[in-house]
């Protein structure tokens, strides 16, 4: 029989630990400056918008297996939007130079995971590197005008098409 998987609620748990360091500040057993500490990022603004960019990831990604599988796949989803955040929020072309030493940067997801295709590093001194147009945390939406059937891009974040000359 297949278990009914029940809806990611963060909030409920982080308020649940928020309760637990409050009881633990009240029994004295620990210094009250760290657990106050670790209360204040619980309950900061930071701390929810991350909450709301995973809950969100984790109930749009369409990935199959344990429910591990899918929480690690939605936190290393949720990392790269952050880290996108961080630059341009409008898709854009973004032409690279085709050369012997390819494209400069390094992928992760995909279909095999299911999930969108994000540039995960970008190689110093590389075409890409070179160039400036791509960052870590960019999804690719298409490739010299191919796309991923399997994509469905979630919010506003950077994103680019990637395009390279064709060889003459």
């Amino acid at each position: 029989m297949a278990a009914l998987v029940e809806p990611l609620g963060l909030e409920r748990d982080v308020s649940r630990a928020v309760e637990l360091l409050e009881r633990l500040q009240r029994s004295g057993e620990l210094p009250p400056q760290k657990l106050q500490a670790l209360q204040r990022v619980l309950q900061s603004r930071f701390c929810s918008a991350i909450r709301e960019v995973y809950e969100q990831l984790y109930d749009t990604l369409d990935i199959t297996g344990s429910a591990e599988i899918r929480a690690h796949a939605t936190a290393k989803a949720t990392v790269a939007a952050f880290t996108a955040s961080e630059g341009h929020a409008h898709p854009r072309v973004v032409e690279l130079p085709k050369t012997d030493e390819g494209l400069g940067f390094n992928i992760m997801g995909g279909k095999e995971q299911n999930s969108p295709i994000y540039i995960s590093r970008v190689i110093p001194g590389g075409v890409a590197d070179r160039h400036g147009g791509l960052k870590r945390g960019d999804q690719l939406l298409s490739v010299n005008g191919v796309g991923w059937g399997w994509v469905r891009v979630v919010g506003p974040r950077p994103s680019c098409l990637c395009t390279a000359p064709a060889e003459r």
